[in-house]
């Protein structure tokens, strides 16, 4: 069996009850330091007949601490990444303690491991320099370890079951230059037949209980998108919009409330990126209104006790007179 390994650079901890970690585990397209390049499309198949596949500690094959759920090619600059959503077993010791590693950035890489059908490679000259270029692998696992071969992969983020509706952060740029927003048109402008992992790029939550192949599965759209249909560079304004819905602004987010730390953080990813401060997430934005009512509601009460003690003392007055 064969075995790649990409970089993590960074790890962002929501929740640790679900152990849901979020990762591009290898990249596609480029040389790596192995002298191969993964076709885009060298994963598919796997894909569709693998998963869930297994995720081992070091590639400790007697040490699952967990599984691959989802996973998908994404375009990133001139290379490709495998994004993966993977679950750690936190019913066990070592999947608890494999989060924890991955969360805390003590683990430092992920690592894969496959097997090589025939005719799965094929063998050219890059730069005079020969390289093997893999068109098909079998896809066998996912490992956590210290040390590999494919470069500029991350770990977008480790989160529980209770932030899963909210899409992950994802590095896409941002706009700065003539950043005006106008959603409809945004949104407009992709063809209504696109696949759910264009949908994905352009949103910050997805309802799981529509269909991922529509808009209407998605909320908080923040991305532009060229006339061809492409979605492109994160927008500044629709992510301070954004998060000001969360803090209750046009009526408040229609999701549920824990959902709402898992877009927000979405939202200020890009805004950071951007060199912005974004607006902090307000924890019960509708218990401000619950407390400014309960506080209007004592103000009546004490201005309708001080009204009666006025009678009294009028009343009082008129007798001694």
């Amino acid at each position: 069996m064969e075995r790649k390994t990409s970089r993590i650079d960074s790890a962002k901890v929501i929740d640790e009850k679900q152990g849901i970690v979020e990762a591009f585990v290898n990249t596609m397209g480029v040389v790596d330091k192995d002298g191969d390049i993964i076709s885009p499309n060298a994963f598919d198949k796997s894909i569709t007949d693998n998963l869930p596949i297994p995720v081992l500690s070091g590639h400790n094959q007697g040490e699952v601490v967990g599984k691959v759920l989802s996973a998908m090619p994404v375009q990133k600059d001139n290379a490709y990444q495998l994004h993966a959503t993977m679950q750690m077993n936190m019913d066990t010791q070592s999947g608890r303690e494999a989060y924890s590693n991955v969360a805390g950035e003590y683990v430092r890489e992920w690592s894969i491991g496959f097997n090589m059908p025939d005719n799965g490679a094929k063998y050219d000259t890059v730069e005079g320099t020969p390289v093997r270029t893999i068109e098909e692998l079998d896809w066998v696992e996912t490992s956590t370890v210290i040390r590999g071969a494919s470069p500029d992969t991350a770990t977008i983020s480790a989160k529980s079951d209770s932030e899963k509706d909210a899409l992950p952060v994802h590095d896409t740029g941002v706009q700065t230059q003539g950043a005006s927003w106008d959603a409809t048109a945004e949104i407009r402008r992709i063809p209504n037949d696109s696949e759910a992992s264009k949908l994905r790029k352009m949103y910050a939550y997805i309802d799981p209980e529509k269909d991922p192949a529509t808009k209407a599965a998605y909320k908080f759209p923040h991305h532009i998108v060229s006339v061809a249909g492409a979605v492109g560079l994160a927008n500044i304004k629709a992510c301070q919009s954004g998060i000001g819905v969360l803090n209750g602004a046009m009526g408040g987010a229609d999701i549920p409330a824990k959902d709402r730390k898992g877009v927000w953080k979405h939202l200020a990813a890009h805004l950071k990126d951007a060199d912005l401060t974004p607006a902090e997430l307000r924890s019960e934005y509708a218990s401000d209104t619950t407390d400014q009512v309960a506080s209007d509601t004592e103000l009546q009460k004490a201005k309708h006790k001080l009204a009666e003690m006025k009678l009294e003392i009028l009343k009082s007055s008129h007798k001694e007179a």
